[in-house]
């Protein structure tokens, strides 16, 4: 095979991706057919096949670009010196990857919940990654609400997007998230201030107090 035709196959598969990614986020992953992606692509049935069997398998490849790039990010934090700067570096460098094609694709993953099932069965997880990248950042000195805020800051981008209308600029997602981002590693950065742990609730809603004899 001449280099030309590996890049012309690895073009069509980037196109595919595209137009699948619009098309799913415009009338839905159901609802798009085989018929409609070809169509739109100008391909042939038997030249989609050729790249992905099947819808799935386009949804799953749209994924994997975003693990990849995790296993990326989980490489470089190992190769970083443990500076009291280190998460916030990461999570900005996360965040800075973002594209305006990955929140179309959280949307997507957002909103097929059982076909994500389907596709994390099979191995493609960012969840996972996002757990695996939180341990490298903790240490022993980490305490259970730092899990969390670690936890949080690399959920920016996802809570943003869930909070925003579907027409919103992506631009003002990912700033949001940016200002969120840089907001939760200050606070990881800081001492819990004092009284922080605030009482639990009883079931009648009332807040738990110490029993008094």
């Amino acid at each position: 095979m001449t280099g030309r035709e590996r890049r012309s196959g690895a073009d069509t598969r980037t196109q595919i991706q595209r137009v699948a990614r619009q098309l799913f986020t415009e009338k839905g992953y159901e609802a798009t057919s085989t018929r409609d992606l070809t169509e739109a692509l100008g391909l042939t049935r038997s030249s989609l096949y050729y790249h992905f069997r099947n819808k799935e398998e386009i949804l799953a490849s749209l994924v994997e670009q975003r693990r990849r790039d995790l296993d990326e990010l989980i490489d470089w934090v190992r190769d970083q010196p443990r500076t009291p700067d280190l998460a916030r570096r990461t999570a900005l460098r996360w965040l800075a990857g973002t594209t305006a094609e990955h929140l179309a694709t959280m949307r997507l993953a957002h909103a097929n919940q059982p076909v994500m099932r389907r596709i994390t069965g099979h191995g493609i997880d960012v969840v996972g990654g996002i757990d695996e990248l939180i341990d490298l950042l903790a240490d022993e000195r980490t305490d259970p609400q730092g899990r969390i805020l670690l936890r949080m800051t690399f959920d920016t981008v996802r809570a943003a997007l869930l909070a925003a209308p579907a027409d919103v600029d992506p631009a003002d997602v990912l700033a949001a998230a940016r200002r969120a981002t840089l907001a939760l590693t200050g606070a990881l950065a800081d001492p819990a201030p004092d009284g922080a742990d605030i009482p639990v609730p009883d079931v009648a809603g009332e807040p738990a107090t110490d029993a008094v004899d």
